[in-house]
């Protein structure tokens, strides 16, 4: 089983090819270098929270795409959508997006941190 960017970089190239885009035109809409998208997508690159917020942003997808595994709904996505009520449909969306990438950030997070040392500060 592939680990987490192993999964985000299949994502990206899923993404990607679905476009038409060689990873030299994604990496010069997103201001990389193509070697960095290439790198993502075999999972030898790491991605931040930022790079996965533009990604996500570019292919007009929720960030959650990127965790298939995790779950992005909640009752608390839900009292925050209900609080929102006054917003723009834009600035909804705003906030949601922002609600998915601090999730997307922790995840990230706790994938840096060592197995051993995680399970004794997650009990």
């Amino acid at each position: 089983m592939p680990n987490l960017y192993e999964q985000i970089g299949q994502k990206i190239r899923e993404l990607r090819t679905e476009r038409n885009l060689s990873q030299e035109k994604l990496a010069t809409q997103i201001g990389t270098a193509a070697n960095t998208v290439s790198r993502w997508e075999t999972g030898t690159y790491k991605t931040t929270p930022e790079d996965l917020d533009t990604l996500a942003r570019l292919f007009e997808v929720p960030i959650s795409v990127f965790f298939p595994d995790q779950q992005f709904h909640s009752e608390r996505i839900d009292a925050l959508a209900s609080a929102t009520g006054g917003l723009t449909e834009a600035d909804f969306k705003e906030v949601l997006q922002y609600a998915a990438f601090r999730k997307a950030r922790r995840i990230l997070e706790a994938e840096k941190t060592p197995k051993k040392k995680r399970g004794r500060t997650e009990s």
